[in-house]
């Protein structure tokens, strides 16, 4: 699995790492040693780069979208 993959896993998993990704996901993915080529085909949505870096040709992204209901 690539470093890419894995900072997404555990973004997933840590609830307090997705807060702060949240408030400034380029600083969270350079604190966890991704390169400048992740950083920015994160920071720009490059699918197909993020397939070739993620190592996985199956990759998949999905869109979230928080309404704020509930908050």
């Amino acid at each position: 699995m690539s470093a890419l993959s894995d900072f997404f896993t555990q973004l997933g998993q840590d609830a307090q790492l997705m807060e702060d990704y949240k408030q400034n996901p380029e600083a969270v993915m350079r604190a966890h040693g991704l390169t400048d080529e992740e950083v920015n085909a994160v920071m720009t949505g490059d699918i197909e780069k993020l397939k070739t870096l993620s190592g996985d040709s199956n990759y998949q992204s999905y869109l979230i979208i928080s309404c704020g209901i509930g908050d």
